[in-house]
């Protein structure tokens, strides 16, 4: 680690420290200030989020909530490939979570991004095996973004857990272009499968990811047909 790299000159030293000995570079930088650095030491890759909470409102907070994202990490790991939670810890300045690296790479990696016909399907698949393999009974967590805001929600037509922030970056995809992990749980909870399936669905049409002309596509590898109501009230609720 150097003082060179971006968006180091203000992490608190317990940061610091677990940045000792690697090779650090900055990879993003979310709107509340959060930032997440690769850490690369001998082979082996890592990567480190530090969220600070000056500034941020409550609701923020809890949407960042690093200490939550490690307990659905473990929750989760115990039934699919996610990130392993190697360190995590708060003080006053904010949080800090450290987890391992996956050998996979997200879909907006050169060669996926330009063959939206494997990746959206890829995707797609990746999240009807999340939403088939963990056990709604078992969970412990509500959808976090969906907290308090669904006075007004559609019944539910399948109570399933839900990734929380399935946009294209939070699944990894193999050699093969298979799914293979999820990534980016802090929001992981009980909710409509709906509360995914209109996020991960429209997050496929930015331009920044596979552009427009793609739903049909996502919704047949997923294996339902488009519910356009439900579809509506959750990217109505995720814009507002």
């Amino acid at each position: 680690m150097t003082d060179a790299t971006p968006g180091l000159d203000d992490l608190p030293a317990p940061v610091r420290r677990l940045m000792d000995g690697a090779t650090a570079s900055l990879v993003w930088t979310n709107e509340l200030g959060g930032r997440t650095f690769r850490l690369e030491d001998g082979g082996r890759t890592r990567y480190l989020k530090w969220q600070r909470r000056a500034g941020l409102t409550t609701r923020q907070l809890a949407d960042v909530d690093l200490v939550e994202e490690a307990r659905r990490l473990g929750w989760a790991g115990r039934f699919l490939d996610v990130p392993q939670v190697l360190a995590c810890g708060s003080e006053d300045d904010g949080a800090w979570l450290l987890t391992d690296g996956i050998e996979a790479e997200n879909p907006l990696a050169q060669r996926w991004r330009t063959d939206p016909l494997l990746a959206v399907p890829a995707i797609a698949r990746g999240l009807r095996r999340l939403h088939d393999t963990l056990p709604v009974a078992r969970c412990p967590f509500t959808c976090r973004w969906l907290d308090g805001r669904l006075a007004d929600s559609p019944e539910p037509e399948r109570l399933v857990v839900c990734h929380g922030d399935p946009c294209v970056p939070n699944t990894l995809l193999d050699d093969h272009g298979d799914a293979v992990a999820h990534v980016d749980l802090g929001g992981l909870g009980v909710a409509d499968r709906w509360a995914d399936l209109a996020i991960a669905s429209m997050s496929i049409g930015w331009d920044i990811n596979f552009g427009p002309g793609h739903e049909e596509l996502f919704f047949q590898a997923y294996g339902v047909e488009p519910d356009r109501e439900r579809i509506s009230f959750y990217r109505r609720l995720w814009e507002g």
